[in-house]
């Protein structure tokens, strides 16, 4: 078992009532609004990467609406193509259309570019439509805005703890450990997290 943490620079709210980007629209990737959870969009780089039983760790942006922190993790159960998501009848809420939380699965019926991306993601669509995780009910868990609010003021603490930084002057932000391209997880720093964020759960 391995793991992957990342910044999920576009989720910006675990409170479905509030709007996550632009004027009204709420974050759909990772989707957690219904189960199972799903991980289809953001990250197709990490994604491919990915066996199942690996951790994913979601970390919000500093211009989030709640403090910078894990919003979410993943236990992955299967990889699957995106066409074969969208003919799986469990995950007819995920299909894209128009509504908001928008659906994650980025193909149509006939497995072309779906339209209701409104042409979001169309210049890295063949990559992401090759890799959709679909997690484990059981081990897998969106946090409330309290739990993000207790745990945050730890986070870049156990950052450090966890990951590890080697230069005199602390850390900034999360950013700094995370970078951008993200972290990959051993089985160990994947347990202490999870050992972490389940104390508040």
């Amino acid at each position: 078992m391995k793991g992957f943490i990342y910044n999920a620079s576009a989720f910006h709210t675990v409170n479905k009532s509030q709007c996550g980007r632009g004027g009204a629209w709420i974050d759909n990737d990772p989707h957690f609004w219904t189960q199972p959870p799903t991980w289809g969009i953001c990250r197709n780089d990490l994604r491919k990467k990915c066996d199942i039983g690996d951790y994913i760790f979601f970390v919000l942006p500093l211009d989030g609406r709640h403090p910078q922190m894990i919003f979410a993790y993943m236990r992955i159960e299967q990889i699957i193509t995106h066409a074969a998501a969208y003919q799986r009848p469990d995950l007819m809420t995920k299909r894209m259309g128009n509504k908001n939380p928008n659906g994650n699965i980025i193909v149509d019926a006939n497995g072309t570019y779906n339209r209701f991306d409104y042409g979001e993601h169309k210049h890295k669509f063949g990559r992401i439509k090759e890799h959709y995780a679909i997690g484990d009910t059981d081990n897998s868990i969106m946090l409330t805005a309290n739990q993000i609010q207790s745990l945050a003021p730890q986070f870049l603490n156990k950052l450090v703890s966890v990951l590890g930084w080697p230069f005199a002057f602390p850390p900034m932000k999360a950013f700094d450990i995370i970078t951008r391209a993200g972290q990959q997880l051993n089985e160990t720093q994947v347990k202490t997290f999870l050992v972490w964020i389940r104390s508040v759960l």
